[in-house]
């Protein structure tokens, strides 16, 4: 799980995180080695369907000739309430890991930890099981915190970062069409690659919106230059290509 170079979760080598709503989406999941369900907190608010709604997901899941890793994008650690009720829905369905947005240092994963301790315990799950991702760069607190991640849980299996919503708190553009990175961003990167490695993790990255196969590919092989493990894909276009890349 935390080899640096190759990313793994449960013995399964993961190149490809393919991120869907648990609402919108109905087709395939494209070949992806993991999907990740948003369950953000402005994705939480249809609630009243949401545990029909996993239940669903989760079975569709299974039908797969091989089922991919399952995993959650989950609320941030300072929003408690958001991150309990986040946990407490998908964690009876036995997750893989789950991708903590908003990381700002290496107590959210200590505290992201404890609530996952509790309910795996209150559902009757292996206490530990649930890998942590934690996503360090979609803000700029985590980048410059990199170095507290490391050895603060022993579910911590990588550092991840969103150019798009990093640019978004940094009020620049960020996309395939924008090479090379602002500077900002671009520091972001490589801090959170530097965090990783210190960390003895993976280090993921995140594509956009953008779906042309050449700019995707570039952006893939940057990520292998730079010593990235696995792509979080927000389109099922580009699952293909980064598990073609990352190979």
């Amino acid at each position: 799980m935390k080899t640096h170079g190759r990313f793994e979760l449960g013995g399964q080598r993961i190149r490809s995180v393919l991120l869907q709503g648990l609402f919108g989406e109905r087709g395939d999941f494209a070949g992806a080695d993991a999907v990740a369900i948003d369950m953000r907190g402005d994705r939480l608010s249809e609630i009243a369907n949401m545990e029909d709604a996993l239940q669903a997901f989760v079975r569709r899941m299974g039908t797969q000739t091989t089922p991919p890793a399952l995993l959650a994008l989950v609320p941030q650690a300072h929003d408690t309430e958001a991150l309990t009720l986040a946990l407490s829905l998908v964690v009876p369905h036995g997750p893989d890991a789950i991708l903590l947005c908003g990381a700002t240092c290496g107590v959210d994963v200590q505290k992201a930890d404890i609530m996952l301790s509790v309910e795996e315990a209150k559902a009757g799950r292996v206490v530990g099981r649930t890998a942590i991702l934690a996503v360090a760069g979609d803000n700029p607190k985590g980048p410059l915190s990199a170095m507290s991640f490391a050895g603060k849980s022993g579910r911590l299996a990588a550092l991840a970062w969103s150019p798009t919503a990093l640019a978004a708190n940094l009020g620049v553009v960020a996309s395939l069409d924008s090479m090379p990175l602002p500077c900002g961003l671009a520091t972001a990167r490589g801090l959170i690659l530097l965090g990783a490695a210190s960390a003895g993790v993976s280090a993921i990255d995140w594509l956009g919106a953008e779906a042309d196969e050449d700019r995707v590919s570039e952006a893939c092989r940057t990520a292998l230059r730079d010593g990235f493990s696995a792509m979080i894909c927000e389109r099922p276009e580009q699952v293909a290509t980064v598990n073609r890349l990352f190979s």
